[in-house]
């Protein structure tokens, strides 16, 4: 079988350049040849024959796709819409999620990346923005009368008739009943409206069925169906079972007697169809509730609004009175709450707003209305400036009966969610739980996997928790169908879980998340995810760590929100001593990391020996990635520390240790809280720039001065100054004995020793000793530039004051031969101090950081142990600088930014160098310029 050129460029082995030749266009499929005569004539032959009598199999095709034609269209319609009995059956929902999370989050992911599928790539998350609503990303701003009518302008409106003069729309009307005074007003008016619900509803008591045929007998009842009920008004709110019946797009729920303006059902369903209001609860009548001196205030809307001069706008509240237009998908939520909930609230408009918000996510807007144009309001009858008598009842019902009517969070302050998912969960974070609720913090408790329910939390916490918690917000997740009852699956249920995590999220848009999922547990990538996408930080914390992490409530919503916004490296350098390296990781091993990851990096000296490196390769750290680093070449003490480390980033932190050191089970809590409490928050206080560390040792002896080291005990200065013992303190002194070292100023000091050490290897120029200070004549030694830079420019680091000289380090003192260490030991025993332990200073150590001063509260050391203040420091290195240096010191204006800069510093004086000549006549020699290279 023979293969042409244009088969061969059409498959790809033939180029088109090798067909340029060729008259020829490559044409799929390839041109018939021209028929001849007698083919001509054949052909007309053929179809005459073939004109008497058709095949059979040509009438057997048409018929079978006549029958295929009937049978998508068929199948078409019963999938678009099921057909259901109004008083029998009720419709067969799918997954509510499908019209709700899924759709949101499906629709962002495709609109920012492209990506149609339902599962989330997590590593792309960090790139996508939140999906929130519109609408509260402009609280301030809102919607006038006007404005809401232009966006509705290009709206077109749903339609289930052709007919222009009377369009039906996919929308149930529900009518309550419980009196008929005004029932007939109230058909009509539904029966006027501009845009007609395709089904009428009157739901009433069977007592009451016969006044209410009578009362409508008049109007056009078509539509219009009634539905007895026994005992109906029993149980609050139980009326709203009946929406498990509906089969329309909408629903509409009239309540309370009201009467309609005839454009207003429109109005609502064009703001539902526009962007900024596809996802919320509207209306025109609502409820504002506030804390007023400890009781609880109602403002009424309209009534606010038109008593008002500024101009109406349409604004969050806390519950939609009297008429609720609902999406079909939001109606399982109201059933699923009517069902599983206890106690139902007995306020309708307070239920249906709550549970919507709590569960969907979905907000409640109240509109703005003109006070002419009364055809868009929601009850004709409401007077100007005027309270509607539903809004009567809800004050009167709250001064009888006061209950905690708060579900979203008052104010602009974002709260703090806390998520459990078993009662276990519940009591290892009750707790936090008690303490979050006795703050000024907003706390909402967000439950998931239905294996816990608001009753067990509602009643658990007043017995864990000593004062009232009124304040705290319970979420049940469990209320939100899952779609497929039976399919269990984990990945089914983890997907489900970040769907509607996120939607609650993104509408109440909290800034911290705290919850117990273990990083291993599937849930886990699925709050993570949800957090990504809702811009909330995700703090996780494990079991055992829930004690130690009370102070988190001392801090601002804005400061926790800066949980993972810093790392914490721990760097070991490790010489030949793996009994000594193996102490210093299990000690490390065994502290309360808080859920953090932290980086272990053990820096090797050329020195050590097999067992060492063996242990090292195989040791297995648990809380976060582990890097192995060997020195090929013998390098001072001084390299091996300065060069153990240079950050990243202004938000990398470094814990330089080496194998001398033991560390207590609380020193990552103590770097944590004091990290977040002076770095994060109080950045506009210039002052906290000033600390360039904080130490886990308290020094037991002060090592600076020329005479020889003496004992420092800070509580007997402390006294004799008036102060408070036991009171962390500031000191210009930097802790080689485990300290925690910031970024920049670690930066600052990389760049004065590398030019401190090349003036000192090279020309000589610069003249810095630091009066009565012992490490002036320390050339090798890293600390004497580190005391240099800190006198200069008033630098201190923050230490702990433990009672009975305990501490976060210790350090011990191992000298080589056995006959130095029986000779010093004594020496030895001042620096091995006491460590905090948990199982006795437990209480000690929480207090200490629950009752940590602000930065400006605490005490300061100088060089050698004197009580001094910040201004004092900071005027002595001013005159030193001036000794030192021919550059002025930076003089920093207010808004600027202190840049770490240590050129300034490093300006040497000009010389006289002295020449010597023959003859006093002779001239001069001349004399080379001197290049001086000064590192910044």
């Amino acid at each position: 079988m023979s293969i042409d050129d244009d088969d061969l460029e059409r498959a790809g082995t033939r180029s088109r350049r090798q067909l340029s030749n060729s008259k020829q266009y490559s044409v799929y499929p390839p041109p018939s040849p021209p028929p001849s005569k007698h083919s001509l004539e054949t052909k007309r032959l053929s179809l005459k024959k073939n004109h008497k009598a058709p095949p059979r199999s040509i009438t057997l095709i048409i018929i079978f796709f006549i029958l295929f034609i009937f049978y998508l269209i068929f199948s078409f319609k019963t999938h678009t819409r099921k057909q259901t009995s109004v008083f029998e059956q009720s419709t067969e929902y799918n997954d509510s999620s499908q019209f709700t999370h899924y759709a949101l989050l499906n629709k962002l992911f495709s609109e920012k990346n492209g990506i149609t599928s339902s599962r989330v790539d997590v590593n792309r998350l960090d790139t996508l923005n939140p999906g929130q609503n519109q609408f509260l990303t402009q609280l301030s701003k809102g919607h006038t009368f006007d404005q809401l009518r232009r966006l509705t302008h290009s709206i077109t409106l749903p339609s289930t008739s052709m007919n222009k003069q009377h369009r039906r729309v996919p929308v149930t009307a529900i009518v309550h009943t419980k009196t008929v005074t005004q029932l007939y007003i109230q058909v009509q008016s539904v029966l006027t409206q501009t845009a007609l619900p395709e089904h009428i509803w009157i739901l009433c008591d069977t007592e009451q069925k016969s006044e209410v045929e009578a009362r409508i007998m008049t109007l056009d009842r078509r539509r219009v169906k009634i539905l007895a009920r026994d005992r109906m008004d029993a149980t609050p709110n139980q009326w709203l079972q009946i929406m498990s019946h509906i089969s329309t797009d909408f629903v509409w729920l009239i309540d309370q007697d009201i009467v309609p303006g005839k454009r207003y059902l429109e109005n609502l369903i064009k703001l539902s169809m526009t962007k900024q209001y596809q996802s919320a609860l509207l209306g025109t009548e609502a409820v504002m509730l506030k804390r007023e001196n400890g009781r609880t205030v109602v403002e009424c809307i309209p009534a606010l609004m038109h008593s008002e001069s500024k101009q109406m706008k349409s604004q969050v509240v806390d519950m939609i009175l009297d008429s609720w237009l609902l999406h079909r998908s939001w109606v399982p939520y109201l059933l699923d709450a009517l069902q599983k909930t206890t106690s139902v609230e007995p306020l309708t408009g307070l239920f249906i707003s709550r549970v919507l918000s709590m569960n969907a996510g979905i907000p409640s807007i109240a509109l703005p209305t003109d006070p002419i144009e009364r055809a868009y309001w929601g009850d004709v009858r409401l007077q100007k400036a005027k309270k509607s008598d539903t809004c009567k009842s809800v004050e009167k019902f709250i001064q009888k009966k006061p209950l905690d009517l708060f579900y979203r969070s008052q104010g602009t302050k974002s709260p703090v969610f806390i998520y459990m998912d078993s009662l276990k969960a519940l009591e290892n974070l009750s707790p936090l739980v008690c303490r979050f609720a006795s703050s000024k913090e907003d706390l909402h408790i967000v439950i998931g996997t239905g294996l816990l329910s608001d009753r067990q939390v509602k009643s658990y916490l007043p017995h864990s928790c000593s004062q009232s918690i009124v304040k705290v917000v319970i979420h049940d997740l469990s209320l939100v169908s899952t779609g497929d009852s039976t399919s269990s699956s984990s990945s089914s249920s983890s997907n489900d879980l970040l769907h509607r995590l996120t939607r609650i999220m993104s509408v109440i848009q909290p800034k911290v998340l705290i919850h117990t999922v273990d990083k291993e547990n599937l849930f886990y990538s699925s709050i993570q995810s949800a957090c990504k996408i809702a811009d909330v930080t995700n703090i996780y914390l494990p079991t055992q760590d829930i004690p130690h992490v009370l102070w988190m409530t001392e801090l601002p919503i804005d400061t926790l929100s800066k949980w993972n916004s810093f790392s914490i490296k721990l760097l070991i350098n490790t010489d030949k001593k793996p009994h000594a390296l193996a102490r210093l990781l299990n000690s490390a091993s065994a502290a309360h990391y808080l859920g953090d990851d932290v980086e272990l990096t053990i820096l090797m000296d050329y020195s050590t020996d097999q067992v060492t490196q063996t242990f090292v390769n195989n040791y297995n750290w648990k809380f976060g990635p582990k890097s192995v680093r060997h020195r090929i070449a013998q390098a001072s003490q001084s390299h091996l520390f300065v060069e153990s480390w240079y950050p990243a980033s202004n938000h990398e932190y470094a814990l330089i240790l080496n194998n001398e050191i033991e560390l207590s089970v609380y020193y990552y809590s103590w770097l944590k809280y004091t990290v977040l409490k002076y770095r994060y928050l109080e950045p506009e206080n210039t002052t906290t720039k000033d600390m360039f560390g904080i130490s886990l040792y308290t020094p037991p002896l002060i090592e600076t001065d020329p005479k020889g080291r003496y004992p420092f005990d800070p509580n007997h200065v402390l006294t004799e100054s008036n102060l408070t013992q036991n009171t962390p303190f500031l000191m210009q002194w930097p802790s080689y004995s485990g300290a925690l070292f910031f970024p920049e100023h670690w930066r600052e000091f990389h760049d004065y020793i590398t030019a401190r050490t090349a003036d000192i290897h090279g020309f000589d120029m610069q003249d810095i000793r630091v009066p009565e200070l012992r490490s002036n004549d320390w050339v090798k030694s890293w600390r004497r530039y580190f005391e240099e830079l800190i006198y200069l420019r008033g630098y201190s680091m923050l230490y702990p004051n433990f009672k009975n000289k305990k501490s976060l380090s210790t350090h011990h003192l191992e000298l080589r031969k056995q006959k130095m260490r029986e000779e010093y030991q004594d020496a030895i025993s001042i620096f091995d101090l006491p460590l905090m332990t948990q199982d006795d200073d437990d209480d000690e150590m929480r207090q200490l950081l629950l009752d940590l001063p602000s930065f400006d509260h605490l005490p300061i050391f100088d060089l050698w142990g004197k009580i001094t203040n910040g201004e004092q420091l900071k005027e002595r290195g001013l005159e030193f600088h001036d000794e030192i240096s021919s550059c002025p010191a930076p003089i920093l204006l207010e808004g600027e930014e202190n840049q770490f800069d240590p050129a300034d510093l490093l300006c040497p004086f000009a010389r006289i160098v002295t020449l010597s000549v023959n003859d006093e006549n002779d001239p001069l020699p001349e004399l080379p310029t001197l290049e001086v290279t000064v590192y910044n």
